[in-house]
């Protein structure tokens, strides 16, 4: 299937994993030609395609890495630990642990402010 791409989207199209290559050149091919493109364009196309395909299997992968704790339990240190966050003799441990507080703070704010707005857009409001 690589054999009928141009050079540069035989190139952006090894960024897709080879598992799942062939099938997806494949259903590209095909629907270029439904498409009924040809020549250069064909080749842009194709390659714009690969390439929108990798960038969105490869969040994917980052996605599946990183692994975030839930906000309820980013609340429940927050409350537990909280008291005990500016509880040290060294300056540097302390602005340390401000900027934690903060940052766990931040998460909670931002997690709202999706969830309000996810609710008003839901409500048509």
């Amino acid at each position: 299937m690589t054999d009928d791409l141009s050079r540069g989207a035989r190139f952006v199209a090894r960024l897709i994993p080879a598992v799942d290559r062939q099938t997806i050149v494949g259903d590209l091919l095909e629907h270029a030609a439904d498409l009924g493109l040809s020549g250069a364009r064909r080749h842009l196309w194709l390659a714009g395609e690969c390439a929108a395909i990798a960038a969105g299997l490869s969040l994917d992968r980052a996605r599946g890495w990183m692994v975030l704790p839930p906000v309820r339990e980013l609340a429940a240190g927050l409350a537990i630990d909280g008291s005990h966050a500016f509880r040290t003799s060294h300056a540097l441990g302390a602005v340390i642990r401000a900027l934690i507080l903060c940052g766990s703070i931040a998460t909670l704010v931002l997690g709202v402010e999706v969830l309000v707005s996810t609710l008003l857009s839901a409500s048509g409001l």
